[in-house]
């Protein structure tokens, strides 16, 4: 093979692998940036969700919300007859003279939150957080509190005929005055609490837990005590 074969071989050579060695220092350069870009996509795919404003106009409309963030919303003197708000924290929120029957509140977050004067009757409690809410004067009537935590609740003056509280935490709440006409408090905790001039006929208050309960002035007529027994007339136990 004479020289200027060579010689075109190795120009045909130089001309191929000139664009690719410009290509590879193009990305070179470039694919920091790329990089860059890349991490910061990642980390912001990853941050959490910023809770989103409670948009109390599509609540209204839709009456559901399930598993959603609207702690201090202002639902008061609304009608969210069949509303569904399972698993929904409510801390803090106001339902003061709200309307909510037959709603769906199983496991909702209540703690604090304002239900007084509202009509509640049919709903249903089950497994709810209601510590320290405010549910004075309100109507409960038929409604599911199984397993659901009034500790330290108001209740003063409410109404509670034929409510199902069984295994419910009613501990240091104030149920002074409330009616619990045949109410279910099977297994209920009701240590400290006050439930003076309550109420109380046919109310099944079997197994329940009555440690430092006030009933000064309750009516138990008909009531079946933790022990099994009935009690005639209005008696402290």
């Amino acid at each position: 093979m004479n020289f200027k074969v060579l010689l075109i071989i190795g120009t045909l050579f130089l001309t191929a692998a000139l664009p690719i060695a410009i290509r590879l220092s193009l990305f070179d350069k470039i694919n920091p940036s790329l990089q860059t870009k890349s991490q910061n996509f990642a980390q912001s795919a990853i941050q959490p969700l910023k809770a989103q404003p409670a948009d109390v106009e599509q609540i209204l409309k839709t009456k559901k919300c399930v598993g959603c963030d609207l702690s201090n919303i202002n639902l008061s003197g609304t009608d969210l007859t069949g509303a569904d708000f399972r698993n929904t924290n409510l801390s803090r929120a106001n339902f003061t003279n709200t309307i909510l029957q037959d709603a769906k509140m199983s496991g909702a977050i209540l703690q604090g939150a304002n239900l007084s004067h509202a009509d509640l009757q049919g709903a249903d409690f089950k497994g709810s957080d209601l510590k320290a809410a405010n549910l004075s004067d309100a109507q409960l009537m038929n409604v599911s509190l199984q397993d659901a935590d009034l500790s330290s609740a108001n209740l003063n003056h409410t109404e509670l005929r034929d409510a199902d509280l069984t295994g419910a935490k009613i501990e240091k709440a104030d149920m002074s005055h409330a009616s619990l006409y045949g109410a279910h408090l099977t297994e209920a905790n009701l240590t400290d609490t006050n439930l003076s001039n309550a109420n109380l006929r046919y109310a099944n208050l079997s197994k329940a837990i009555l440690n430092k309960t006030n009933l000064t002035g309750a009516d138990l007529r008909m009531a079946v005590m933790p022990n099994g027994t009935t009690q005639y007339g209005t008696a402290e136990y």
